[in-house]
């Protein structure tokens, strides 16, 4: 090879002449290298330069054949495919995804089945209150306890509003402790679907311990079908950072709220289990 001038980097004392160019600047004016005329040495990399008046250091660039600009734009096309995919793989809304597969599955799963009870609870108040009415549904929806329950205090005006039932609908329905032993064996053996299952699984609790009553315990047992749904939904919240809880738009009866809730399972499993991916996957 011959000895190239050697030049130093633009800006500098011994900066090479203008009609020098780089690779990157001949192909903008058109051009293939094939001989280099100089050089600039720097610590990672040597910069070549060719002369563009040069009919050996460069050469018009040959025009492509139709085949060749066909390979080129199948080749683009492959390339921005895989590249999509892979943005979308990497992405948030390919984890929503899987969950909504998953929660797709956890539904259709659980309709084979029939080791499990939906419960809802209607209550006086949000915090430390007492039901109401509880109403427990086996996996057909067929009733197992629907009952009014007569709390130790009045029921406040703006709960009646959401839920209808008022101290006159309860005066003559049992107590808590009444239906305990009901409760109990309605959810004997079973795991216990719930819509905001935190909510029921408290008032229960304070139900029981307000009447000094025997403790069952469901820890292990309850499923809140109102988590399942929203990863379904994929109503992500980046605030939050977790999906976005959706009313169940029942009647806020315990009884129409259960069966709500089996509907609910039911749309989620008749969903399809397929990742939906927005962009094709690259073969």
């Amino acid at each position: 090879m011959d000895k190239l001038d050697e030049y130093k980097w633009w800006g500098k004392p011994g900066e090479p002449p203008q009609n020098l160019k780089t690779k990157k600047q001949l192909a903008e004016l058109g051009l293939s290298p094939l001989k280099a005329v100089g050089i600039i040495r720097a610590q990672k990399y040597d910069v070549l330069l060719y002369d563009p008046d040069n009919p050996e250091s460069c050469r018009p660039k040959r025009k492509p054949t139709e085949k060749q600009l066909e390979t080129l734009a199948a080749n683009r096309e492959k390339a921005r495919i895989k590249r999509e995919y892979n943005d979308w793989y990497k992405s948030r809304e390919r984890l929503i995804e899987q969950d909504r597969v998953a929660a797709v599955r956890w539904a259709r799963d659980e309709l084979t089945r029939d080791d499990w009870v939906i419960l809802d609870t209607e209550t006086t108040e949000l915090h430390d209150a007492e039901i109401v009415e509880i109403a427990i549904i086996n996996p057909t929806g067929e009733p197992l306890l629907n009952t009014l329950v007569k709390p130790t205090i009045p029921i406040p005006t703006d709960a009646a509003e959401i839920h209808g039932i008022t101290d006159e609908m309860v005066a003559n329905s049992p107590f808590f402790p009444d239906i305990y032993s009901q409760i109990v064996e309605a959810l004997k053996d079973k795991r216990v679907f719930i819509y905001n299952a935190f909510f029921d699984i408290t008032i229960l609790d304070y139900c029981r311990r307000l009447h000094d009553l025997e403790s069952f315990n469901l820890s292990r047992r309850y499923e809140c079908v109102m988590t399942w749904h929203a990863q379904w939904a994929g109503d992500w919240s980046d605030y939050h950072e977790g999906y976005r809880w959706h009313p169940l738009c029942g009647d806020h009866r315990a009884l129409g709220d259960c069966l709500a809730v089996l509907e609910r399972i039911k749309k989620m499993a008749a969903d399809d289990d397929k990742f939906h991916c927005p962009v094709p996957r690259p073969e």
